[in-house]
């Protein structure tokens, strides 16, 4: 319980009076500290008899979209509070949120009006999940103050908490069992050679690509079969936005310029073909895949939703890859033929020993089976990917590598402060066919 000034300048005028009568021996002074008192207590027994109806009128129901996600999953939160404001009251109402959750975006505090009759009020808020485990929404916090006092409480009850989030960990490399599956699944898939969709079925001639051979069903008819594809068609760009991290600074300016631009490609892509995609990250951190989304209201929607600096929950830190330890081992290989002397024979020879055993170890991380997923799953022909370049640009590189593996030609975009020998520094790093400023 805390004294507002008016509590606070009735009181120091109830101690002046005391003392005034104390000193000057007055019953009027002692008389007017003592109506002053009372007045005092008289409006703290109000305050505590509105606020216990204020509590006893509150009732919340909290609703999440999911109730079992994974780390780093983003998820929506809806709070319906329905609560009776007594007069001459001002209540705040705050959400208890949980540990180990970073809000991304929403409404978690709002101010109830003294109203009559009941109030509904709505809090709905995104969350970011940064640790596993299992997290309790323990309740609300009520700020209640009137002209003379302020007080806090917390609703720690059933009716006011839960529910509870189930949150499993997520794994920094994909396991070896998935990793044949995604290398060799089969997918309808526009190539260089071929076209959207299979056309008809005919026999196989001399001369055929071995690519196209239907093996389900020439083993049912015990000859061979390969498949004729529809022709060549123009397809939307596939976008990737790199959303700058929440923990780290950014340019404002150039981060509105990027959205800005890729509202105006997305509405492009619509308007021209019928639909878009669009996948948007954070690092290496997938947080919202649109595919084929035919809707101009609901694009827009979407990016006005998730457009924001956001949580990143996985880094990468220029993590070694693949292709990076071979690359090592093959100049090691190459100083060991060219040097005679047996003391840098023997150091360059523990080195090869230990990137040896760091590539025979090192598995396909998660983020880049996920980017192969992605990539699977939409048929296009290139990829636009939007970043800031303000860190680490590992994430971007293994898109791009993964582009290329399916032949996807690859163009980046990045704000327009960068100086031309840096983007041709990017583009010779990155392999992406362009790299042009956003401005």
């Amino acid at each position: 319980m805390r004294l507002k000034r008016c509590a606070q300048g009735l009181s120091l005028l109830a101690v002046l009076l005391f003392s005034g009568a104390f000193i000057l021996d007055t019953m009027a002074a002692l008389l007017a500290a003592g109506i002053l008192t009372c007045a005092l207590l008289g409006q703290y027994l109000l305050f505590n008899r509105r606020l216990w109806s204020l509590v006893c009128s509150v009732h919340a129901e909290r609703s999440l979209s999911r109730s079992l996600v994974r780390r780093g999953t983003t998820l929506r939160v809806t709070t319906t509070i329905t609560v009776t404001v007594p007069p001459r009251m001002q209540v705040g109402i705050a959400e208890r949120i949980p540990t180990n959750v970073a809000v991304q975006d929403g409404v978690t505090s709002l101010a109830a009006d003294p109203l009559p009759t009941s109030q509904t009020l709505r809090l709905s808020y995104r969350i970011t999940t940064v640790m596993h485990g299992t997290m309790y929404f323990s309740g609300l916090t009520l700020t209640v103050n009137d002209l003379f006092f302020e007080d806090s409480i917390d609703l720690l009850s059933d009716r006011f908490c839960g529910p509870s989030l189930v949150v499993q960990p997520a794994g920094m490399f994909e396991p070896s069992s998935k990793r044949a599956t995604i290398e060799t699944r089969e997918i309808e898939k526009m190539g260089v050679l071929s076209g959207l969709g299979i056309r008809a079925l005919r026999e196989y001639y001399a001369g055929d690509d071995l690519r196209r051979i239907d093996w389900k069903i020439s083993a049912k008819h015990d000859k061979l079969f390969v498949r004729e594809y529809t022709g060549i068609m123009s397809l939307p760009s596939l976008i990737i936005v790199d959303l700058p991290w929440r923990g780290a600074p950014y340019p404002a300016d150039e981060f509105d310029r990027m959205v800005a631009m890729v509202a105006g490609m997305v509405e492009y892509s619509v308007r021209t073909y019928q639909y878009v995609s669009v996948l948007l990250v954070s690092g290496p951190n997938i947080l919202h895949l649109m595919a084929d989304e035919k809707d101009l209201e609901h694009c827009i929607s979407v990016l006005r939703e998730w457009m924001h600096p956001a949580e990143r929950t996985v880094h990468f830190y220029r993590a070694a890859d693949r292709s990076d330890l071979r690359s090592q081992i093959h100049a090691i290989e190459t100083a060991q033929e060219r040097t005679p002397d047996a003391e840098t024979l023997r150091f360059l020879g523990s080195l090869h020993a230990y990137y040896g055993t760091t590539l025979q170890n090192q598995k396909m991380y998660a983020f880049t089976a996920q980017i192969i997923r992605a990539l699977s799953s939409i048929t296009t022909d290139e990829v636009v990917l939007f970043s800031l370049f303000s860190g680490d640009i590992s994430h971007i590189r293994q898109i791009a590598k993964q582009a290329k593996t399916a032949k996807i030609r690859v163009h980046i975009r990045m704000p327009g402060s960068v100086e031309p020998h840096t983007r041709a520094f990017y583009q010779a790093r990155l392999g992406a066919d362009t790299v042009e400023a956003f401005a």
